[in-house]
């Protein structure tokens, strides 16, 4: 966190600084041992004991059959040629042995790319995507980024309608061009998402070496992802619509029906990407539409037939993005138009935050009772950040009281959730509130 510094707010925008779209697939699980001191025949609730034993060591044998048939099934998904690298690959990373994985996978990657596009059908790209992104899971970043993007460009099909391959490192044409058909292959929705999701991929890994490259990336994956939707890029930064979209908060995302293939992660992790990409490149008038988009993706006007755990997610993500938002909205002249708008959206994040907070917990199928994962954590300690900043910008109207009984609060909250850094914050900018009180 940081405090107001030479009359200027600079607000802490999130805990983490990349984007936090994720997807939580929770299994149920499948059996639990049990151990009694009771007879051999003695009864619990009217099922003797002896056959309540019987009944779990048969559901255990069949979940381990299952597990194991599944497994099994999994690999004769694959041609013949790639599937024993594959499962020995997958073997050797589960058992830490990246460097054997590494050698297995890259051999499978290999095989593949010499194979017809024919060999993988049904939804070939999706399989030899998946070589990819598995072998990037294992291999140095230099091998990862090659892979992905030798991927990413045997996507392209006969013509790339829509953008060229980004500048920053063309992948060896000997390697795409050698891959027999793959030149002729249209993919399908489907497989145009998991293209998304490797452009999105190496925009990240762009991140730290070169922002123009990883610009080029997201910039691609958002506009084609839109355009999966339906919705398309028609004036999205147009200063017109960024004000409108401030004023009412609105966007075309809020109507938007997405295909039952394509979920909101799939088309907000990019949005959010982008957004913070040209925050960090102080492009404001950029990031702010993205943003808005983002928020009205996560907080349609209809939400039925969501989960508690999804719509605590997208709650909590919503907050984050609006105290973002607010931070952006202060890097502008201090105003107090400025700082209105500022702190109506850092509210907006606290009002999302207490409303998730309020949802009832669930607890997983069959998970005896502990409670899912639905990002109540990541939620509470975005409250400590929220509190902080409208703390903040209080104390730039000079409300000294509201911004010490909000600084308490942050304070607390951190504490609570154990981040040092922001409590040591917190309480600078109570002993700063104090001694303006007192010159005041």
């Amino acid at each position: 966190m940081a405090a107001i510094r030479d009359g200027q707010c600079r607000l802490v925008r999130r805990l983490n600084s990349r984007p936090a779209w994720r997807q939580v697939i929770t299994r149920p699980v499948a059996c639990r041992g049990f151990s009694s001191t009771a007879p051999p025949h003695s009864t619990v609730g009217g099922v003797r004991v002896s056959k309540l034993f019987t009944a779990l060591l048969v559901l255990g044998i069949g979940a381990t059959g299952l597990g194991l048939y599944e497994f099994y099934t999994s690999f004769t998904l694959w041609p013949e040629q790639v599937r024993g690298d594959l499962r020995a690959g997958i073997k050797a990373r589960n058992q830490g042995d990246l460097s054997l994985s590494e050698r297995y996978i890259t051999r499978a990657f290999q095989t593949a790319l010499s194979l017809p596009y024919q060999t993988f059908a049904p939804y070939p790209y999706l399989k030899l995507s998946g070589i990819a992104s598995l072998l990037s899971e294992v291999a140095s970043d230099r091998h990862s980024r090659e892979a992905l993007q030798i991927a990413w460009e045997l996507g392209a099909g006969p013509s790339e309608q829509h953008s060229p391959l980004p500048d920053a490192e063309k992948t060896p044409s000997a390697v795409v061009e050698g891959a027999p058909g793959w030149s002729c292959y249209t993919l399908c929705k489907e497989e145009r998402l998991r293209r998304v999701a490797l452009a999105y991929k190496l925009g990240q890994m762009a991140s730290e070496r070169d922002l123009d490259e990883e610009e080029k990336w997201l910039i691609w994956a958002v506009e084609e992802v839109l355009r999966l939707s339906g919705l398309g890029m028609t004036n999205a930064n147009s200063d017109a619509n960024i004000k409108a979209q401030e004023n009412t908060g609105s966007s075309a995302l809020e109507d938007l029906e997405l295909p039952s293939w394509m979920s909101k992660a799939d088309l907000g992790a990019p949005l959010e990407a982008l957004g913070a990409l040209y925050a960090k490149k102080g492009r404001i008038e950029y990031a702010m539409p993205l943003y808005l988009q983002a928020i009205s993706l996560l907080l349609p006007p209809k939400e039925n037939n969501v989960s508690v755990e999804d719509r605590c997610r997208d709650h909590q993500q919503a907050a984050q993005l609006m105290n973002n938002l607010s931070e952006l909205i202060m890097r502008r002249p201090p105003t107090p138009e400025v700082r209105a708008q500022a702190e109506a959206w850092a509210r907006q994040a606290l009002g999302i935050i207490e409303r998730a907070q309020a949802q009832p917990k669930s607890s997983q199928w069959f998970g005896w009772g502990q409670p899912a994962d639905d990002g109540r954590e990541v939620c509470e300690q975005a409250l400590g950040v929220v509190l902080f900043n409208l703390g903040s910008l209080r104390e730039m109207s000079s409300d000294l009281d509201g911004a010490k009984k909000l600084f308490e609060k942050s304070a607390e909250q951190c504490s609570k959730m154990g981040i040092r850094e922001g409590v040591v914050e917190a309480q600078e900018a109570l002993r700063r509130v104090e001694k303006m009180k007192k010159v005041g």
